[in-house]
């Protein structure tokens, strides 16, 4: 499994490159300065 560390993952292109890439098999690690404003599907 590869790693990948994304940045201003509550909104927009960080967002959505954290459902593509862990949709596909990534382990992602995101960060955001507003993390109240994530809403995870983490299982």
């Amino acid at each position: 499994m590869k790693n990948v560390l994304i940045t201003g993952t509550s909104s927009g292109f960080g967002k959505a490159s954290v459902d593509h890439l862990s949709k596909i098999g990534y382990n992602v690690i995101g960060t955001s300065r507003n993390p109240k404003n994530i809403q995870s599907n983490l299982t």
